[in-house]
Parts: structure tokens; sequence; C-alpha cells
């Protein structure tokens, strides 16, 4: 994702009025009542200004975005209202209201302009709300923030286990034995991992597509190179006029592809986002790095040397032994390549580095092995996937924690672990979006008596 500063200097201020107007009831132009619940997170991407707002309107909640401008009238002149982009947009915010309608989305529906200057009586310095959770630090001491987080972190990877193991048991894979349920099921959530936000949809079809059990014993990387690549639809022959690509390792993944025994529909170029994201994450490099990682593991398959490996790994210290096993270094023609046409004058950074598979651990990996230890009562496997989960070290930052950090007021968060990161982003989505302030653990925390309410985790998941 190609990150820049969503706002313009001129609508600095309104942006700033709208993230402090929670609590507040406000009149829109069309002389509805809306009150601000939540006025969502910074989107640093292209669209509308804000993500996951929460807005009490006619009585009810609406979650979506909010695109902010000085004048309302910049709605139609940046050509918003063409734009699909803008249409979960639920609320204009406007310093100034110089348009005679409502605001039209592509999709034809009609959404109110907030004035913020007639709402106000032009006085938003006056306005004394904040979200409760506002300046954490203040009334909260760091073990206790610490404990909280780490509970919810906790939560979050119980989550995700019984997603797994819901998977693993749904009809969808009954046709399946259980260990074959569940090695797709892995196979599934790494493809989903490595297709960020943008292309989470397509690996998930790539990988029903092209299952595990039909790629991971085929003899030779670049037959499982081109098996994917060629379903992918991202061989250079598949995609649009101009994309070529030279060379000999090319040539051997067009021939191979060809003379492939092809069992699924291909996808097609357009079914993937490739516009607007960092070269690095170009889903070509990211199914080169797919499957080196399936050749890696053949010998034994990708669940067994998985699993393996998580039941290897020390819990004390040592979580680059799991790490290191899912990073793939650059080699060959991926080395100094984004795609079949793009190559770089310098050397790339690894297929997948440290940073993408410390996420995938935390994220995939952990989750998954301890829902098939619970199904398969595997004690060891579930005890190591817990332990390396509690003590991973902290994630690279992303939007939402980036977010959630400014938000709660945490200037320093150097001693968090990967599991309060997680913590973060669960409030995040559970409570924050959600409109939900008033059950949130971190805003409803009344200080040091209330010590031994912070919830303790259980683990057992079987059975929801």
């Amino acid at each position: 994702m190609i990150t820049r500063n969503r706002i313009k200097s001129s609508e600095k201020q309104a942006a700033l009025i709208w993230q402090q107007a929670v609590g507040v009831e406000l009149t829109s132009t069309q002389d509805e009542l809306l009150n601000v619940i939540y006025p969502g997170r910074i989107n640093g991407d292209n669209g509308p200004d804000f993500r996951d707002a929460v807005i009490l309107n006619k009585l009810r909640l609406t979650k979506g975005d909010v695109e902010v401008h000085f004048r309302s009238s910049d709605w139609y002149s940046h050509e918003h209202h063409t734009n699909a982009a803008y249409n979960n947009v639920i609320l204009h915010v406007a310093m100034w209201h110089d348009c005679n309608s409502p605001t039209l989305l592509q999709n034809g529906k009609l959404v109110p302009v907030l004035s913020l200057a007639k709402a106000l009586q032009h006085q938003p310095y006056l306005l004394p709300h904040q979200l409760p959770c506002f300046r954490i630090p203040d009334r909260m001491d760091r073990q206790t923030l610490r404990k909280l987080l780490n509970a919810a972190g906790e939560e979050r990877f119980k989550e995700k286990a019984m997603h797994f193991q819901a998977e693993i048991l749904g009809p969808a894979l009954k046709a399946l034995s259980a260990r074959e349920a569940a090695g797709q099921v892995l196979y599934r959530g790494m493809m989903r991992a490595l297709g960020y936000a943008k292309n989470t949809r397509p690996f998930e079809d790539l990988a029903d597509r092209i299952p595990l059990t039909a790629i991971e014993f085929r003899e030779g990387l670049s037959l499982k190179q081109a098996m994917l690549l060629g379903t992918a639809g991202l061989l250079p022959s598949q995609r649009r006029q101009g994309k070529f690509g030279k060379g000999k390792e090319v040539r051997e993944l067009e021939q191979t592809w060809q003379s492939a025994d092809k069992k699924a529909e291909a996808m097609k170029e357009s079914d993937w986002n490739l516009s607007r994201i960092y070269p690095n994450n170009s889903p070509v490099r990211r199914i080169i790095a797919q499957s080196y990682l399936i050749e890696r593991y053949s010998g034994r398959g990708l669940l067994a040397g998985i699993l393996q490996l998580v039941k290897d790994t020390p819990l004390s210290g040592r979580h680059s032994t799991l790490q290191n096993s899912l990073t793939v270094d650059a080699d060959g023609y991926w080395r100094d390549h984004f795609d079949f046409d793009a190559k770089s004058r310098t050397k790339i950074s690894a297929l997948l580095g440290n940073n993408k598979a410390g996420e995938i651990a935390v994220n995939v990996i952990l989750p998954f092995a301890f829902s098939w230890g619970e199904l398969a009562s595997e004690t060891k496997l579930t005890d190591s996937a817990i332990g390396l989960y509690r003590n991973y070290p902290r994630l690279a930052e992303n939007c939402i924690t980036r977010h959630m950090a400014k938000q709660l007021c945490l200037e320093d968060f150097s001693d968090f672990t990967a599991c309060h990161q997680q913590g973060l982003i669960r409030i995040f989505h559970n409570y924050c979006r959600e409109g939900r302030c008033g059950r949130c653990p971190l805003a409803g925390w009344t200080g040091p008596a209330d010590s031994d309410k912070v919830p303790e985790t259980r683990y057992h998941i079987t059975g929801g």
C-alpha cells in the first residue's frame, strides 16, 4: 500500500474538528440530528479520508466512511460522485456548505452533509469532548494496560483458532480426510496472508482453484511456479498487451504451463489488484514466495513440516527459528524483478522477508497449530503454539496499531509484544468501529481496585 498525507492543509482544520466531535449532537444541513460515536481512523490510501466511522443517525448506528472537505462543493470538483471507492461514505463533512443539495454517491445514494461551521456555531475550539480512552496512560499504570491488552490479544488468538477449526470441520472440505482438510486450511490461510488487504480474495480464490493436494507433491519448483502463476492468470502470455517477459526462466514457466495437466479454469489478470501497491508486495512475487515454501516442505508435506516447526521452536527467546523458516530469499530471475517486465536497477529484498514472515507466524501458523492440536489431542502442539504467541516479539506496525497508539496517546510501546498489538487490533475491530465504547475494557477501566477483573483467557476451544 502506498501511503501519503490524504488530507490537504486547507482541510486539516475540519478533519481535526471532526475527530474531536465525539459525543456531540450535531445537525446536518438537511436538519437531521446525528451523534458522533466514533470518528474513524485516518485513511492513508486512496478513497475517503476516514474509515470505520460510527454515527448515531435516526436512532440507529450507521457504520462506514467519512469524507472531509473545506467546502462541500469539492466533492463534485474532485469527482468523487463518479468514483465507486466512495460508495461506503455515510457522511460528508465540510467546514462550509456551499451546495444546495445532499451529497450524491456513484451508486445513486444520497448522504447527508455536516457543515462544521454551522453545526458548531463557529466555535469549534470550545469542544470539550474526547473518546473515553483518550490519554489512557494518565489514568492507567503500564502493567495494567499490558495485562488488558494481553487478554484482548489472547482472545483474538482464540477467535482465529476457532475459525481455523470451523474451516477444517466445515462442509466445504468434507470430501477430504482430516489431515488433507487441515493442510488445505493452512495453505489457504497462508495464501490469504500473502494477499494483504487488496488481494486477500484473489489469493483465497487461487488456493481454492489449485488446492494443496494438487500441487505440493508435484515434482520440481518450476512446475509449482508455473501451475500457481498460470492458474492465477498472471503469466506474461495471459496478460494485457505489452506485458512480456524475457529470459530462460520465463520461457520455461510458459512452456511448463502449456504442457501441464490443468484441472481448473485460470483466473484473469483483472481479478487482481495490481495498481498502487509496493512493488515488493506484487502478487506475482508473493506467489513465487509461496511456491518456495511448498517446495521447502514437500518432503513431508506442508502441514507436517509446519506443525513440526512449531513443536521444535524453543519458547524462550528463539522465535527467530520459526520466523526464519518462513522467509524466502530472492533468487535467480526474481533477485532483480518486481514482475515479468519490471526490473529493478538494484537487488530487491527477499521474496518473503522477516516482517511478513512474522505476520504469517502470528496470524496464521500459531493459531492454526493450536486449533489442529486441539482436534488431534496433541498437547505439546497446543502448548507450543500458545507459548510462542504469548512471547512473540513486537511486529512491524500497521495502519490499525499506529492509529490505536495515537488514539490512546501511547508515546512509547517498545515493550509491547505481538500479543499486545493483536489486542489493540481486537479492541479496534470489536469496540471502536462498532461504537461500543461503553463495553470496551480500556474505556471502562476504573482504577487499580479493579485489577482482579482483567479477564483470564481459557485456551480450550473445541465446541466453541
